[in-house]
């Protein structure tokens, strides 16, 4: 792709005041930029096929939506395209995760400006970005000298997150089946299973626990 050609970028964030934050930065690159925006997943799919970008930046909290399930959906409609999740979320929890499910990068939202500019310029470039602390933690896992798992946090399925998330936003079962197209029963087996990796005893010791769990950013 020549270098006179505008970088095609789309900005998948709920938040006008985040998606203008970017924009910002975006200018800053020394190549011009055709930024476009969603606010859902739903949203940056319908235009993927037509108009695929040179560069998705995602965040992972969509209102109730998670957008990681959704990653893999994102890299399939877009094979080409570089994806950088920036997100409130806990890096510790979800940077791998989002690596693994197709993103090429993840910052979190709370870095400085310049880290997502050197961010956007590392995945543009065909790198892979985390932050300092969760590149070491790779490389020593990759050479067998890490821990195998998140700090002292137990391993949950990304479908488990998906059900803490909302426990911890205070949905019901019933609410958390219809956002999901799941089956109420199927919310209770993911619930049953969640109390007993957080080790909660009640459901609203399970709220608290999803809430510790998942920190600020969920």
């Amino acid at each position: 792709m020549e270098l006179r050609q505008p970088l095609n970028v789309l900005i998948v964030d709920d938040h006008d005041i985040v998606r203008l934050g970017v924009r910002q930065i975006l200018e800053r690159l020394p190549r011009p930029c055709r930024v476009r925006e969603a606010a859902s997943v739903r949203e940056a799919l319908a235009g993927l096929a037509d108009d695929p970008p040179d560069l998705l930046l995602l965040d992972l909290g969509l209102g109730d939506e998670l957008a990681l399930a959704a990653l893999p959906r994102l890299r399939d409609a877009a094979p080409r395209a570089r994806i950088l999740v920036l997100t409130s979320m806990p890096e510790d929890l979800y940077a791998e995760r989002c690596l693994r499910a197709g993103a090429d990068g993840f910052v979190a939202k709370a870095a400085l400006s310049g880290t997502l500019f050197d961010a956007v310029q590392s995945v543009l470039a065909g790198q892979i970005w985390v932050s300092p602390e969760r590149r070491e933690l790779l490389l020593r896992r990759a050479t067998g000298r890490g821990a195998a798992t998140l700090g002292d946090r137990p391993e949950l399925s990304t479908r488990e997150l998906e059900v803490l998330r909302l426990v911890a936003a205070g949905r019901s079962t019933r609410e958390i089946a219809d956002q999901l197209n799941r089956s109420v029963k199927t919310i209770e087996t993911h619930k049953q299973s969640l109390k007993l990796k957080l080790d909660a005893d009640s459901p609203a010791m399970l709220v608290r626990k999803a809430i510790a769990f998942l920190g600020e950013g969920h």
